[in-house]
């Protein structure tokens, strides 16, 4: 009983914020084991200078930010980062392998930080970019969980790699951690 409507409040929070619920297993675990952390956010990459199809050293700044629904409670992650690197609109599209540090707080607070060792796949279709970034969490808060990383941009944004080239990108995103 506890199971369920446990299930059912977070499937409902998470539909209200524009998220989806993802659970690690669906028989014999504890309520507890199954409950996911449903964090809907945003992302601004800026890059400098505009990311064309000619590939030149880029410095690219972003900021992501997370409030979480689920169990446990009060969790917000916020992740940035500076670097430059040699980039072009191809670059943006192409899949790759790395590591995100996380930075947690809960009702405020800084609670820890997770490495999140993620495989980012690119897809374009509908009128929309969507990057998915997946993975275990390798160290700190949450280690052993998996997450699920969902980031979506419109295409009008990528398509101005042909003309004026891209100096922003703004993405919508839900950050989805299971397992714990």
């Amino acid at each position: 009983m506890l199971r369920t409507r446990l299930i059912a409040i977070l499937s409902a929070a998470a539909l209200a914020a524009g998220g989806s619920v993802g659970f690690a297993s669906t028989a014999g675990a504890s309520a507890l084991s199954d409950v996911a952390l449903v964090c809907p956010g945003s992302t601004t990459v800026n890059y400098s200078p505009s990311v064309t199809d000619t590939t030149r050293p880029t410095r690219v700044a972003g900021q992501s930010q997370w409030t979480c629904n689920g169990l446990p409670a009060g969790y917000s992650a916020t992740n940035s980062g500076t670097i430059t690197v040699p980039l072009s609109c191809t670059d943006l599209l192409q899949s790759t392998t790395g590591t995100k540090i996380l930075r947690w707080t809960r009702s405020g607070v800084f609670a820890g930080t997770s490495t999140f060792s993620l495989t980012r796949t690119v897809t374009r279709a509908e009128g929309t970019t969507t990057v998915v970034f997946t993975g275990p969490i390798t160290a700190g808060l949450f280690e052993g969980a998996t997450v699920i990383e969902t980031a979506v941009v419109p295409n009008l944004e990528l398509d101005a790699c042909s003309t004026t080239g891209i100096s922003q990108l703004d993405f919508t995103e839900t950050l989805e951690v299971t397992g714990l």
